[in-house]
């Protein structure tokens, strides 16, 4: 006699078989989320998260004056990575990682930035490019760069991207065993991903109140979310229309304290609200690198 317990899974094996029945719709799985997947698998387990309010408003008409000047797009993305990594270099357990006994810090900040780039097939595709050092580069710097990223037809050249591209093609016991290998050793990881990622759900005109705070491969991921209309006091203690980006981060908890992101935060509002970077200095080095790109 056969338990009782089995006759409902025998009725959805019976529904499952049907599925050409069901309205639905198929597609190949796209090879390269594998290296996502692989890597999710090995995300640190001992993460703290946190989300800050950051007002922004003069430093968003800053960016549009900037734009009209030099007739560049400057995504605010890319000022985003600019600043994170001028306040990790300033706080470098950021950029701290452990290997064994030993706390290894790295002097230069590597930070993977995803792009959303067009095949020529038409298909959109997350791409991970690392700004290396990216805390020696100016903000022209790294907008030419990530701008010249967007706009190559592929990244197949980038020694990291065709690490990644080799992993996502291997079984999964292999995809599993080469993430564990890469991830315990914070040089492989910087090589393969870099020390920090930042990414983003900000949209241009997208303005409800959203953040993002997920896991972390990385000792500290930044997360850039959406920039909301708030109504706040001004200098003169006049009720006014603000505009408040939502900016959140996960940290590896064994390397970072609260004290440590308390700070880091701290440090990261100073940066977006002064507007750092956005100045003379980033229009001439953006005309020049446009008379460089033209020769």
């Amino acid at each position: 006699m056969q338990p009782t317990f089995l006759n409902p899974l025998r009725g959805i094996a019976r529904l499952a078989t049907t599925k050409e029945k069901v309205a639905h719709r198929e597609a190949p799985w796209p090879i390269l989320r594998n290296v996502l997947v692989m890597f999710f698998e090995r995300q640190r387990p001992h993460a703290i998260r946190a989300t800050i309010e950051v007002d922004v408003t003069e430093t968003l008409a800053r960016i549009s004056a900037l734009q009209r000047e030099t007739r560049i797009a400057l995504p605010f993305h890319v000022f985003a990575v600019y600043c994170f990594s001028r306040g990790i270099s300033a706080n470098p357990e950021f950029n701290t990682y452990r290997h064994r006994d030993t706390l290894v810090t790295f002097e230069d900040v590597d930070i993977l930035s995803p792009l959303d780039k067009r095949l020529p097939g038409g298909i959109r595709i997350p791409v991970g490019h690392i700004v290396r050092g990216a805390q020696s580069k100016s903000l022209a710097k790294i907008n030419w760069e990530l701008r010249q990223a967007i706009r190559s037809e592929d990244l197949a050249d980038d020694p990291a991207v065709k690490l990644r591209r080799r992993m996502a093609t291997a079984p999964g016991w292999a995809r599993r065993l080469i993430a564990r290998w890469i991830v315990s050793d914070p040089f492989r990881l910087r090589m393969s991903h870099g020390t920090v990622l930042v990414s983003t759900v900000h949209s241009k005109g997208f303005a409800r109140p959203t953040s993002i705070a997920g896991g972390t491969l990385h000792t500290f991921t930044g997360f850039v979310g959406s920039i909301a209309e708030r109504f706040a006091l001004d200098a003169e203690g006049k009720v006014a229309r603000r505009k408040i980006l939502f900016l959140s981060g996960a940290c590896d908890h064994d390397i970072a304290d609260g004290a440590a992101m308390a700070r880091f935060g701290r440090h990261m509002v100073e940066l977006f609200e002064a507007g750092a970077g956005l100045d003379a200095d980033f229009v001439a080095e953006t005309r020049r690198l446009m008379v460089e790109g033209r020769a």
